[in-house]
């Protein structure tokens, strides 16, 4: 039969308070050991401003007992570094000696926590001149008409914004987009407001507005035609060229509310004698040399010239 061996309560008793007297003891120890805070900077001059994200931690070698440095990792201390004496390295990288902010920076500490050095000596920032500009608003939208209908006239206000932000940022900056939408089967106009995109990859960008309003004039479109007369470029001197034919169709579609506005001088083809020659063509190739924005779609007839030499 095993036996069953009762251990007295008071041992426990002893073992719990010869525990908490080690702790106590070891806890009342001076101790150095390296704390990471939370980084703020203050101070910064009015006409710069971050030209990239700057660090958001800072180490530091600090002495304190046990008790002060067990608290201590339960509170949120933050450390403030001032950049009224940052200096300039170049252009835009600047860098500031927390070591020569000890005293303001012991003074931010939980007491009895005695700062030995900020273990990274040089705080390396990257600034720029707060600057302004005016950039177009570019519509992100994709638009599907019913059949018969179509695009007739956009306008998007405002069509541009203004953006602060630093300098060199901004230089890289040539427009904004709306929001990405897609509208199926239009057949009435459009008005809507859209937000922009903010420009996630910059973080400091301040913007004029942050939506736009959108109005897309929907028209049903109808198909026109004209014979146009056949201009021909680059031919050399002492050449004459005798085409066939000497005007092409033209096939255009415009809306209703515009159809009257085309005429056939809306319209000029052009063929490039020396282009078929490069490309080593028997035929000469019309192409629009302009054409009215008003319409949506064009094709010329037929898409070759063919032609006789006389010299």
């Amino acid at each position: 039969m095993s036996r069953i061996t009762n251990i007295p309560k008071i041992f426990f008793s002893f073992l719990i308070a010869s525990f908490l007297i080690w702790l106590l003891i070891n806890l009342s120890k001076k101790y150095e050991t390296k704390a990471t805070y939370t980084l703020k900077f203050e101070g910064l001059s009015q006409d710069k401003i971050f030209q990239d994200k700057p660090s958001d931690k800072i180490d530091v070698q600090v002495k304190a007992n046990g008790f002060k440095l067990f608290t201590s990792k339960f509170k949120s201390t933050e450390i403030v570094v001032s950049l009224d004496k940052v200096k300039k390295k170049n252009r835009t990288d600047y860098y500031v000696l927390p070591n020569l902010q000890k005293r303001e920076i012991q003074n931010q500490l939980t007491s009895g926590v005695e700062l030995i050095e900020v273990l990274k000596d040089t705080l390396h920032l990257k600034l720029g001149s707060l600057s302004v500009k005016k950039v177009p608003v570019v519509l992100a939208a994709t638009i599907n008409y019913k059949p018969g209908f179509g695009f007739s006239k956009m306008t998007i206000s405002p069509d541009s914004i203004m953006i602060s932000g630093p300098d060199l940022q901004l230089r890289e900056i040539k427009e904004v987009k709306t929001e990405k939408v897609n509208f199926e089967d239009i057949s009435e106009d459009i008005k809507k407001p859209l937000s922009i995109q903010l420009l996630e990859k910059y973080e400091n960008m301040k913007y004029s507005n942050t939506s736009v309003n959108i109005e897309v004039a929907v028209d049903k479109y109808t198909e026109g035609t004209y014979d146009i007369p056949v201009e021909i470029l680059n031919v050399p001197k002492g050449t004459t060229l005798n085409i066939y034919p000497k005007k092409v169709k033209v096939t255009y579609k415009v809306g209703l509310k515009n159809f009257n506005k085309i005429s056939e001088d809306s319209f000029e083809v052009i063929c490039d004698y020396k282009e078929m020659k490069v490309k080593g063509l028997t035929y000469l190739v019309p192409k629009f040399k302009s054409k009215p924005n008003l319409i949506s779609s064009s094709r010329i007839t037929p898409q070759k010239i063919d032609f006789l030499i006389h010299k």
